[in-house]
């Protein structure tokens, strides 16, 4: 059994089987090997020890000549048989190190950002959601059960600054091999890209904080500050185009919760339609109907009053009811449109052209030098529900999780994630960075 975290917790459960496999010598790993989550494992576990083994841009999940070069000279520097085949002898090394006080315990930094709402002297209007906050505290709940330092930004903490702040930090703090986990949830949108950067869709995606958009640009400045080794986490959760609706009902189960609703309320309009004659508790005919201007001064001496003749109208109700049923849907899942994010730019033109300058200092192009590992809730083209508690996209990867439970790889939890979703909000899978950052989805999602 293997008592490293690097064996334990970051391989997945398939990758642990192989291994032990491979440690009892019954099914060594040799030139060839098909388990490429197994392989990646060695070859973290290499470069992390040593880059002469193995270079970060290396680990690729193919067990070549390089890999097995990379094993033999291990083996030969720890006094081991020198035949580059990972079996029982140097599995058992490798563990041992990870297991001691030779090699530098990784850590683990936490970033959780819910926009529930935005400064209106900004965007225009506070674009409410009801789940962004509970989206934040959920992920830093998942980060904080695996070792992370974690910190929330909510609403009015949300800002930029505050953004930078943590992220500088981590700049400086974070080494090779530690871990930074970032999620955000709030409103997403798209500006035309001005830049000299490559964007498939020629728009740069932007997240809504409380203060003002942050471009993927600034964002990727930020990550470039990091140290090449540590790895980045990235969980977005919101609306990548100018019109985002976030909901967590789809559009079948908001219609049949608005219809029911109207129907409780043209139930109560009727309980108090004078065309019917029916009132409701406390409320009585003479209540409801108006009464004669010619009776009115009768009706002020005690007299009982003549009633208005009242035209019959159910078409008003059924509008009434309606309506108040879209209200209703409404409460449950926020507000239904976002600003278009370029009238927002376009407001603040200044602003937003002085932090693109900034942002793009950085040829375009040049990657990033830890690896990042983006898992995101929707396409670029597509808006993603928010709901209550959570966002849809949130609750689908939280249920996934299941309170660390979730053995799998980055690949697998998004197929599960994906599956869950609906048709026109589909969870995106990426990855960035050095070369080594493709064989990332291949380890268990987050793990330190």
């Amino acid at each position: 059994m293997f008592q490293s975290r690097r064996f334990t917790t970051v391989a997945t459960r398939s990758t642990q089987d192989r291994l032990l496999d491979a440690q009892s010598n019954a099914r060594p790993i040799v030139q060839g090997e098909s388990h490429r989550g197994a392989v990646v494992a060695i070859q973290e576990a290499l470069c992390a020890l040593n880059s002469g083994y193995i270079p970060p841009n290396g680990i690729d999940g193919y067990f070549g000549p390089r890999t097995f070069a990379a094993v033999d000279a291990f083996q030969r520097e720890y006094g081991l048989i020198a035949d580059g085949i990972v079996g029982m002898q140097t599995l058992t090394q490798l563990d041992a190190l990870f297991s001691g006080d030779v090699v530098r315990t990784p850590v683990g930094v936490g970033v959780h950002v819910g926009v529930d709402r935005v400064d209106p002297a900004h965007y225009g209007s506070p674009m409410t959601l009801p789940s962004c906050g509970n989206d934040a505290r959920a992920m830093a709940e998942i980060a904080g059960r695996l070792g992370y330092d974690t910190a929330v930004l909510l609403d009015e903490e949300a800002t930029t600054a505050a953004f930078y702040a943590l992220l500088n930090n981590a700049a400086v703090n974070l080494m090779p091999g530690d871990a930074l986990l970032v999620s955000f949830s709030g409103h997403g949108s798209q500006l035309p890209n001005d830049s000299a950067d490559l964007e498939d869709d020629g728009l740069d995606e932007t997240t809504c904080f409380y203060d003002r958009m942050l471009l993927d640009d600034e964002l990727n400045e930020l990550l470039r500050c990091l140290r090449e080794g540590v790895r980045v986490h990235l969980v977005f959760d919101s609306c990548h185009s100018g019109t985002a609706f976030k909901s967590i009902l789809d559009a079948a189960d908001a219609k049949d919760i608005a219809t029911g609703h109207a129907k409780d309320v043209k139930g109560a309009l009727a309980a108090t339609s004078p065309q019917d004659l029916q009132t409701s508790g406390s409320v009585s005919r003479n209540d409801v109907i108006p009464i004669t201007k010619g009776s009115l001064s009768k009706a002020l001496d005690g007299e009982a009053p003549e009633l208005e003749a009242v035209a019959v109208d159910r078409s008003r109700d059924d509008d009434v009811a309606s309506l108040f049923g879209d209200l209703y849907v409404r409460t449950q899942v926020g507000d239904a449109k976002f600003a278009d994010g370029t009238q927002v730019y376009a407001t603040n033109k200044e602003l937003y052209e002085a932090v693109r300058l900034v942002a793009t200092k950085s040829g375009p192009g040049e990657p990033v030098p830890p690896t990042v590992t983006i898992l995101s809730a929707c396409a670029d083209h597509q808006t993603t529900p928010a709901g209550n508690p959570l966002s849809a996209f949130t609750y689908n990867l939280t249920t996934a999780w299941a309170g660390g439970s979730f053995s799998g790889s980055y690949e697998e939890l998004y197929r599960t994630v994906r599956s869950s979703s609906q048709p026109d909000a589909t969870p995106q899978l990426g990855t960035h960075g050095s070369r080594g950052a493709a064989a990332r989805v291949l380890e268990r999602p987050f793990a330190l």
